[in-house]
């Protein structure tokens, strides 16, 4: 009888213990991470000025797309970006040269973001989940975003460092670094070297701008 009860007792302890362990994960689950509220302040940010009745009046559009532009360059990363999009022949530029090249690199993605924005009209994102490495530094934020009547998935990929920051973007399945390193390999497979490639990306930032009737 003795055995019988302590092995009733055992079961139910392993019971209890299982109903922790899962209230716990489903508060982990429903309770928005660090990397989730610093993306969410961001974007926040980002489709409030966008839905700003000002917005609609040219004379104020510069001054907004300023501060959009500003919320975009705390968040992301560029030189992270630059890195992972140059690949291994990054380590082969120079200190200055990738200074250089993460500076043009970062004016072409703020320019391709504001361009892609300005004619925006929608609801903002809704967060689907999030995929976080083992160490726990990494976290891809996997969000729907509300387009032209249509949900688009954007996932965002984040790594701490002093904040939560971005170093990718994936679009529908397309990877923003994964792209631009397609394009930059074939430059650079070309013989083609850093200086000439920054110069191509800051020209490829200029027309862009140029084209968005936004030039600095």
């Amino acid at each position: 009888m003795i055995g019988f009860l302590s092995g009733i007792r055992g079961i139910a302890r392993a019971l209890v213990l299982c109903l922790v362990l899962t209230l716990c994960a489903s508060a982990a689950q429903a309770a928005p991470s660090a990397a989730q509220d610093a993306l969410k302040k961001s974007l926040d940010t980002v489709f409030s000025t966008l839905n700003d009745p000002q917005y609609k009046d040219e004379a104020n559009r510069e001054e907004l797309l300023n501060r959009i532009e500003t919320v975009v360059q705390s968040i992301f990363d560029y030189t992270e970006f630059s890195a992972r999009t140059v690949g291994r022949k990054w380590h082969k530029f120079t200190p200055d040269q990738q200074h250089r090249f993460a500076s043009a690199f970062a004016d072409l993605i703020r320019a391709t973001y504001i361009e892609r924005v300005k004619g925006y009209s929608g609801n903002g994102v809704t967060y689907v989940g999030e995929r976080r490495s083992t160490k726990g530094d990494k976290v891809e934020i996997q969000t729907l975003l509300d387009y032209q009547g249509k949900s688009v998935p954007v996932d965002y990929r984040m790594l701490q460092k002093d904040t939560w920051v971005i170093y990718d973007v994936i679009v529908e399945g397309v990877s923003l670094v994964k792209n631009y390193r397609t394009q930059f390999q074939e430059l650079l497979n070309d013989d083609e070297n850093a200086d000439s490639l920054i110069a191509r990306v800051k020209a490829r930032a200029e027309e862009v701008r140029t084209q968005s009737g936004k030039t600095d």
